[in-house]
């Protein structure tokens, strides 16, 4: 529990009894704001990033007095139906799930840049009651690392080399990116990749079979922290195929008929709660957001509150 939490915790107890209640265990708050009586829901889709970036959507939108759960969910094929529907109100996705997964279009379509991605997401989504707000800066690319031990034996020094080494070495990976379209099988279809194993673990542990030796190649994210903690070596990629043309920016997904019928100072309060998070997400900044999870062992609820807390939203 951060400090600022703590704090909180101790005026709490000897608030008033509506105080207390405002603030239960569910998460919710109803402190003052434009945002106080309307709910949300926040989702999450189940692996570190997400979950910071949920939880620091569901404290931008608590200061301003918006009451807040969050819940979370195992995937991309969960949360977008959820978000459709508005079981859920809010969810961060990235531009480039959408555009691959939802919208299933292939990286050959990505053209004119990020803006003509998220441009095309954007409009192909507003179709299914889906409103997406602005994107983050940092870019959570699709990458593959392996050792630098095998990238020295093997002479791997981009995707079309590790093609050609790949049935001598081991993969690990989530199950998801070994079904994706623009995971293991694009690796297969555009540079050959046939590992000789490959690990299948949960997106969180992808790095356990390189950390006890089992694997030597890693599906990774451009914002991992353990890229820089391993001795790993990201693999270029030399056709632009796998991670090359398709932005994979955060952005904040809300559901439009809750969105709508909102007043309009409570949209306006939405959309400045969740872009100034987006805002502040710098690469390095989520990285460091990362780590503090995933290294330091940090609640992602805490990081997420702190940085929030730096961002100066809501009437203090």
């Amino acid at each position: 529990m951060t400090t600022h939490h703590r704090a909180l915790a101790i005026l709490a107890s000897v608030a008033a009894a509506a105080t207390l209640a405002a603030c239960g265990d569910d998460g919710t708050t109803s402190s003052g704001g434009v945002g106080r009586g309307v709910s949300v829901t926040v989702a999450d889709k189940g692996f570190t990033e997400s979950a910071i970036v949920a939880n620091a959507y569901a404290d931008a939108l608590r200061a301003e007095g918006f009451d807040v759960k969050v819940t979370s969910l195992d995937s991309t094929e969960l949360a977008f139906p959820a978000a459709k529907t508005g079981k859920v109100q809010v969810y961060p996705e990235y531009d480039g799930t959408l555009f691959l997964n939802i919208l299933k279009k292939s990286p050959a379509d990505a053209t004119g840049g990020p803006d003509a991605v998220l441009k095309t997401v954007r409009a192909a989504v507003a179709k299914d009651g889906v409103t997406v707000l602005e994107p983050t800066p940092y870019n959570n690319g699709n990458e593959v690392a392996c050792t630098k031990d095998a990238v020295a034996k093997y002479g791997i020094n981009n995707l079309t080399a590790l093609g050609k080494q790949s049935p001598k070495l081991v993969y690990s990976a989530n199950a998801e990116h070994l079904t994706r379209a623009d995971g293991l099988p694009l690796l297969k279809k555009a540079y050959g990749v046939r590992f000789k194993k490959v690990i299948s673990v949960t997106i969180s542990l992808r790095y356990r079979p390189i950390e006890d030796g089992s694997a030597q190649c890693v599906y990774a994210f451009g914002t991992d922290p353990k890229l820089a903690k391993l001795p790993l070596e990201l693999i270029q990629d030399d056709k632009g195929t796998f991670s090359g043309s398709v932005p994979f920016r955060t952005v904040p997904l809300v559901n439009t008929k809750w969105l709508d019928g909102l007043t309009a100072e409570q949209k306006a309060a939405v959309e400045k709660a969740l872009n100034a998070v987006d805002a502040g997400l710098s690469q390095e900044k989520i990285q460091e957001l990362n780590a503090a999870v995933d290294l330091d062992k940090e609640d992602p609820e805490d990081v997420a509150a702190e940085f929030v807390d730096g961002l100066g939203l809501g009437s203090k």
